[in-house]
This record gives C-alpha cells, structure tokens and sequence, in this order.
C-alpha cells in the first residue's frame, strides 16, 4: 500500500492510511492533517484555522497546518506545519472523534488570537458563526480565559457584536464605525415582512425607523440589484428611511452618509445630547 501510494510511511513515526495526493480532496486533506500530527507527537491537535476546516469551515484560505501541543510535551517539527506551545488549553480542550482537533469554539478562539492582524482575526471570529459551526456564546465563554493578548479587548468587542447579528466582517466594521461616531446601537439581522417576501435587514434603528443595508461586491449583479431597489421601495413604503451603503463607501469615504445617516436619526426623534 505505501509503495502504490495509497498509504504514506512517516519515518519512525508510523504510518498514514491515506495520501496527500489522492484524488478526493477531503481525504488527502486528512491525510495530510494526520501525517502532521504524527510528526509533531502524540499530544498535538490541530488548532486554529485548521481544526475549523476539519470541522466543515470552508472559504477560507490557509497554507499552514495549525497544530498545538502543551508546553512542556513531547514535539517534533514538519514541514507546512505552524506549531503553537500553550498552557492555556489541555485535553478538555479538544475532540478525538475523527481527526483529533480543538473545539469549535476553542479553534474559534485560537484561530483569532494566532492571526496576524486585527481583521484577519475578525475574520477568523465571524466565519465560524456565519456558517454555523459554533454559537457566539460559547466562543465568548472561551474567549473569557483569554487574560491577556494584543486583540483581546477588539475580539471581546466583535464577539459581543456578532452575538447581537453582524454575520460579516462588513458588519463589524459598521458597527465600530456607528459606536466611533456616538450613533444609537442598532438591531441587527431584523426579519421583515416585505411585498416581495421574507427580507432580512443589516441594521435598524427599530425606534426611529432607520434601516442601513451594506451592500457587498455580489450586490451589483443586475438581478441582485434589482431586487435591493424593490426591497428598499417596499420599506419607505412602510415608513423606513433606507441608506444603502456600499462596502467601497465604507472603506474610502464613509463620512457623508454617516452624517446623512445622523441626520436622518436625529430628525426622526434620536436626542445625542439625552442618549449619552
């Protein structure tokens, strides 16, 4: 089997039921996620990024294996792989059903704390959620442990907003930018019953009947866009002030429609000077 290829010997370590170059991906991502622990050592888990995509996260791009021992355990190194020594997880921490991983929700943790920037780490928060992997609760019930970290008081900010609704880093951004600004908190992911059915909307200032819906770079597909003009027609319909606002406004020039945005909240009942 090891010499047709189907199986891969690890020298001294063992052998892998499996082969980084079989047909199916899924296998050969096993096998690949299991000849790394092997190399490291009996005590490694995937951890990260990694035990996520174990666990069914997909879009997201990383070359690295994510493998964490405790400190002070036997480990070796391999290659592609990124080895993190922690005291700060043990083995409650994770699962051996199939490939032996974090938790979701520690993964989820994990993979925020080892990203390499703020928004990789948002990111890295905001997936898991999105595709249903973990519930924002028990990922802020793991990040709690966490004491001390460069992203820990932004990672504990995001969280908060992701278990209010924000289901894309977009959202998060909106989010700070509205709290930087002083604007009243909104409510996110609000479902409305619209002419055209079901509608689920970004963000709505429920009290003052504002709505803000960031559009990404799908939104400017014409069938797509045609169906946010009719959205938006049914919900000034009903009474809503409607801001569409790109995910390009967001990012180069967001200022006149925050200020719009104030302005619209203020003429519809928000008192800045009563509500700080």
């Amino acid at each position: 089997m090891v010499t047709s290829g189907r199986w891969r010997a690890v020298r001294r370590k063992g052998i892998v039921l499996g082969s980084p170059r079989a047909a199916d991906e899924v296998s050969a991502r096993e096998a690949m996620w299991r000849e790394a622990l092997l190399r490291v050592g009996p005590s490694a888990r995937l951890g990260g990024i990694t035990a996520l995509q174990a666990a069914g996260l997909v879009g997201y791009d990383e070359p690295r294996i994510h493998v964490w021992v405790r400190r002070g355990d036997e480990k070796g190194s391999a290659l592609g792989v990124a080895l993190h020594e922690t005291r700060r997880w043990g083995r409650d921490d994770a699962v051996d059903c199939g490939v032996p991983r974090s938790t979701p929700a520690v993964a989820t943790v994990q993979a925020a704390l080892w990203a390499v920037s703020l928004r990789q780490a948002m990111l890295c928060l905001v997936m898991p959620v999105q595709q249903r992997l973990v519930r924002a609760e028990d990922v802020a019930v793991e990040l709690s442990r966490v004491k001390r970290h460069r992203f820990r008081k932004a990672l504990q900010a995001g969280i908060r907003d992701i278990a209010l609704g924000a289901e894309s880093l977009n959202e998060l951004d909106f989010a700070s930018a509205c709290r930087r600004r002083g604007l009243p908190e909104p409510t996110r992911q609000v479902r409305r019953q619209l002419a055209g059915g079901r509608a689920v909307l970004d963000a709505r200032w429920e009290e003052y009947g504002v709505v803000v819906e960031i559009n990404g770079a799908g939104h400017h597909a014409l069938d797509i866009a045609m169906r946010d003009e009719i959205r938006i027609a049914d919900l000034q319909l009903q009474g809503d002030v409607v801001f569409p606002m790109s995910v390009l406004t967001l990012r180069c020039d967001p200022e006149p429609l925050f200020e719009a945005l104030a302005r619209a909240l203020r003429a519809r009942g928000w008192n800045p000077t009563t509500s700080a």
